[in-house]
């Protein structure tokens, strides 16, 4: 291989390889903001109360197949926070799921949210009895703006 094909190889390789990147970059970004709708209960969870919310969803520097999202319930018209999650983005299945501890029973859960463009849906299911705790439906559009 002389000196000029070698250049043109490289080259092309450095195009391809800044390709891959901006993709799932520009996945996450769609994700990147404040998304709001509704949290409502499922099953026989006397404690569980149905909630209007907004998720803050931000990037992760040093994990780019992960983003993070802050939750706030509103309570008198004022957000309430009410906790937070990384989550892994699955690109292909526009999937997000967070596994977390409740130390309220000393089980777990697992958040599982569908992206499709402007709207998530999702899924709280508890562990290990795998029931189905609470159903969720947020959108990027603030509910004024509907």
């Amino acid at each position: 291989m002389n000196l000029k094909s070698i250049t043109a190889f490289v080259g092309i390789l450095f195009v391809f390889s800044g390709c891959a990147s901006p993709q799932t970059q520009s996945s996450i970004e769609k994700l990147i903001g404040d998304w709001y709708g509704e949290s409502k209960c499922v099953g026989k969870n006397p404690s569980c109360h149905d909630e209007v919310v907004v998720y803050h969803i931000s990037r992760i520097e040093k994990e780019p197949a992960k983003i993070h999202l802050s939750a706030d319930k509103i309570i008198n018209g004022k957000p309430e926070f009410m906790g937070e999650f990384d989550f892994v983005f699955d690109e292909k299945k526009n999937t997000l799921t967070a596994d977390f501890n409740i130390p309220r029973t000393g089980g777990t859960g697992v958040w599982l949210f569908t992206v499709n463009g402007d709207k998530i849906d999702g899924t709280l299911t508890i562990l290990p009895e795998n029931e189905v705790g609470r159903v969720v439906k947020v959108e990027r559009k603030k509910p004024s703006e509907k």
